[in-house]
């Protein structure tokens, strides 16, 4: 497997990527769980890529979402409840309470014992992750 070392070579791998797909997903050759030259390709390629970007192109990896912001979450989807219902439900500022969920502001103490008693979330996921 080649080392990609300049922009040039990342754009040409890029563009194979790309060209690779189209022709696999026009074959029907890019189904989940397949195994043909065209995945093995492509993921040989990507791999190549990735090891570029992340020594070239400083980009930064995604974020993963809390487990707390999850079950919160979830317990709003089983419910029924948008994120304003459920700002109201917890006694907190719809725009507060949008910056916690993206993760942009922390969850207070008062916060995490509402999410507990009005939630039922479990106070061990709370302490760990609030």
């Amino acid at each position: 497997m080649e080392k990609i070392t300049t922009r040039e070579q990342y754009d040409a791998v890029k563009a194979k990527v790309e060209q690779l797909i189209a022709d696999a997903t026009a074959k029907g050759m890019l189904e989940p769980d397949m195994d043909n030259s065209y995945t093995q390709e492509i993921s040989a390629l990507s791999k190549q890529m990735a090891t570029y970007e992340d020594e070239y192109l400083n980009i930064m990896p995604l974020r993963q979402k809390s487990p707390l912001i999850a079950c919160i979450e979830d317990y709003f989807y089983a419910h029924g409840l948008k994120q304003k219902d459920g700002a109201k439900l917890l006694g907190v500022n719809e725009s507060q309470f949008s910056q916690i969920m993206s993760g942009r502001r922390r969850i207070s103490m008062s916060l995490a014992k509402r999410l507990h008693s009005k939630l039922g979330i479990n106070a061990e996921l709370i302490l760990e992750y609030a």
